[in-house]
């Protein structure tokens, strides 16, 4: 079964249910008059099957994501100095950007500058340049991360309701048989999303601040937890069974989405409000000066 199909599938469960139901109330009521064969009623009674299925057919598509982490990719390449630590986030962005190099010194061009504005260039651009870029490439890195774990919890998502059609179809199909009819519901939207460990914003002066990260479960393939197992013949066991798998996933979403992922962008977007000086090169004393203190020793200063 693929998802591309989940509302066909739908529709076959919901059919193979009216089927099973009519032949257990022929079945039931063979000795007494008036049998029902008008299947109209058994239609109305399982037509909530495809609407149940229909939002989760519009759960966004995985690959909607790629063109994102592949600008956040480009992005981080044009960012990276080649010292920042290597995290799982960071380890498939290998090529650092040597025009970052260019900016490690001022090239004896301004040995001539003196005043506060030549000493404070140094001190907030040309010394903190490295770092503050690194910084840049260690946010876009758990951006990233953010990205990969929310695509990694709808492809888990679109698999999980496609095994409950999947298991749902067969267990209407095995009822009546000779052996026992069990089946199971599963939920590896759970283990989608992991959290990553050691990334950090640095402090030019040194130190450093502990970032929030997160991404997609190295083990993506894990096995499900929190599974559903229930056994029986009757329609309405399977069915009911059924509902409560898609009712609980649903809830393991909202979980994953909530609980996971938001509360990571929250402390991340946090972070990153409280650390905006590690981020961004404070502002020139420069900007904003008018000519009299542009020219003095507060401002350019003068050429020896």
């Amino acid at each position: 079964m693929t998802f591309d199909q989940l509302m066909q599938h739908a529709k076959d469960i919901k059919d193979k249910a009216v089927e099973l139901a009519i032949k257990d109330h022929d079945q039931r009521y063979a000795t007494q008059s008036g049998v029902i064969r008008d299947p109209e009623p058994f239609r109305q009674h399982y037509a909530f099957i495809e609407s149940m299925f229909e939002p989760f057919s519009r759960m966004p598509d995985p690959a909607g994501y790629d063109p994102l982490i592949a600008d956040l990719n480009a992005a981080m390449a044009k960012l990276n100095t080649g010292s920042v630590h290597t995290t799982e986030l960071t380890s498939n962005v290998t090529l650092a950007n040597p025009n970052l190099d260019k900016m490690t010194t001022d090239g004896g061009y301004l040995q001539g500058w003196t005043g506060e504005a030549a000493m404070a260039f140094k001190a907030n651009f040309i010394d903190t340049f490295k770092t503050v870029a690194g910084n840049q490439f260690t946010v876009l890195s758990t951006l990233k991360g953010v990205l990969q774990a929310h695509q990694a919890m709808w492809a888990k998502a679109r698999d999980d309701i496609d095994k409950i059609a999947e298991n749902t179809k067969n267990a209407l199909d095995n009822a009546g048989g000779c052996g026992k009819n069990q089946w199971t519901f599963g939920f590896s939207v759970l283990s989608a999303v992991g959290a990553i460990g050691g990334v950090v914003v640095a402090i030019a002066t040194g130190g450093v601040v502990p970032l929030a990260a997160i991404g997609a479960a190295a083990s993506i393939g894990s096995a499900g937890i929190a599974n559903i197992t229930a056994s029986g013949d009757s329609v309405d066991t399977i069915i009911n069974s059924m509902k409560q798998a898609a009712d609980d996933l649903t809830r393991h979403i909202q979980e994953v989405e909530t609980q996971q992922i938001a509360d990571k962008v929250r402390a991340l977007t946090d972070a990153v409000r409280a650390n905006k000086d590690k981020l961004v090169s404070a502002r020139p004393k420069l900007a904003g000066m008018n000519e009299h203190d542009l020219a003095s020793d507060t401002g350019m200063g003068r050429s020896d």
